[in-house]
């Protein structure tokens, strides 16, 4: 059984290359409850890197258009989001340790609370 890593190692693993990153893929399975998300620089796929999010009991994505002049965009490739930050927490539920992610992303609001938490 191996152990389970604390937030602040993960964070720590994490690092900042995230910081102004382009988010590129963002999808949620309801059925095997994973996150998985993608991202890196804007122009380059070589160095992107990827988190998966594994038993996730709550997840939350909202997207709003505060701000948005012109079109409004119909499809999430129209339109870039950029990583500010990203928070992990590690907490405790019915017994059963978890990690709770808020990740601040302009325009978009975005938290899971799971079990585990995989850096690629």
């Amino acid at each position: 059984m191996s152990l389970r890593p604390s937030s602040q190692i993960l964070i720590g693993e994490l690092g900042t290359d995230f910081i102004d990153a382009k988010l590129k893929e963002l999808s949620y399975d309801h059925s095997s409850n994973i996150v998985h998300l993608k991202y890196g620089d804007i122009n380059n796929n070589a160095n992107d890197k990827s988190i998966t999010f594994r038993g996730c009991f709550s997840v939350s994505i909202n997207k709003w258009l505060e701000g948005v002049e012109g079109v409004i965009p119909q499809k999430s490739d129209e339109m870039d989001f950029f990583f500010q930050e990203i928070l992990i927490e590690d907490v405790v539920i019915n017994a059963i340790q978890l990690y709770k992610c808020s990740m601040l992303i302009p325009m978009m609001d975005c938290r899971i609370t799971c079990i585990s938490i995989e850096l690629n």
